[in-house]
């Protein structure tokens, strides 16, 4: 094997072994992660969600980035994904909304249909 085959071969080995990881949580939360979600403050809730996942500990929630969304007016946005549920999109993300969406949307089972995109 050339060294360029060895390269994609391990590129892909850690594009699958990614994959899988994120797969097998039931809850999966993303965090747009563009430089203008990051001057809307998309750093700030990210950073919420990894405490509230630390102090509570929500070992069945991975978080995780994503890239720009297009919509920099609903900025920031959060994805949830629960697993055999409809994925979720949150706009105009707070520190203090992602609290509640943890509380509502992930502990108690309830979309906040008002904040949702």
């Amino acid at each position: 094997m050339n060294p360029l085959d060895k390269i994609k071969k391990i590129q892909e080995d850690a594009k699958k072994r990614v994959s899988e990881e994120k797969l097998t949580f039931p809850i999966r939360i993303f965090v747009g992660n563009a430089t203008c979600e990051n001057a809307a403050g998309a750093e700030s809730v990210y950073n919420e969600l990894v405490k509230i996942k630390d102090e509570q500990k929500l070992d069945q929630l991975y978080i995780g980035q994503t890239g720009c969304s297009g919509r920099c007016d609903k900025e920031p946005i959060v994805q949830v994904f629960v697993e055999n549920r409809i994925p979720t999109k949150y706009c105009e993300m707070t520190p203090e909304k992602i609290q509640k969406v943890i509380t509502d949307h992930i502990l108690n089972k309830k979309i906040i249909k008002e904040w949702t995109l």
